[in-house]
């Protein structure tokens, strides 16, 4: 499974998207097609969810190939810190699975020069 290990974005930014490949034990791409995905993220601090179980903003991009991404939406990178990010994924057949499963994936909201 690909998960982006620790990813680095400034205070209120949308961009760039959280890009994300999922594959098996065997490196094999896990075809997406179909599926659902959904995203939470929680303060590593308090444990505080910013973004509970939430599908807007995955945009599945080559679904045979295993990759998709998450799309920030408004508020999500409002508040600086260090972030635990999961996804929940739940193919067209076969039960639901969540990523990453071997270690924490980590978003930094990092401190911005301007306020907007």
């Amino acid at each position: 499974m690909v998960i982006i290990t620790t990813f680095m974005i400034k205070k209120n930014d949308l961009q760039p998207a959280y890009p994300s490949q999922i594959k098996d034990s065997s490196d094999v791409a896990i075809n997406l097609t179909g599926a659902t995905i959904y995203c939470t993220m929680k303060n590593a601090a308090d444990g505080t969810l910013k973004i509970n179980r939430q599908n807007a903003g995955i945009n599945i991009s080559d679904a045979v190939n295993g990759k998709f991404e998450y799309r920030w939406q408004t508020g999500n990178t409002d508040t600086t810190g260090k972030y635990y990010i999961e996804f929940e994924i739940n193919p067209a057949s076969g039960g639901k699975f969540t990523v990453p499963t071997d270690q924490s994936a980590i978003v930094m909201v990092k401190e911005s020069l301007d306020t907007q």
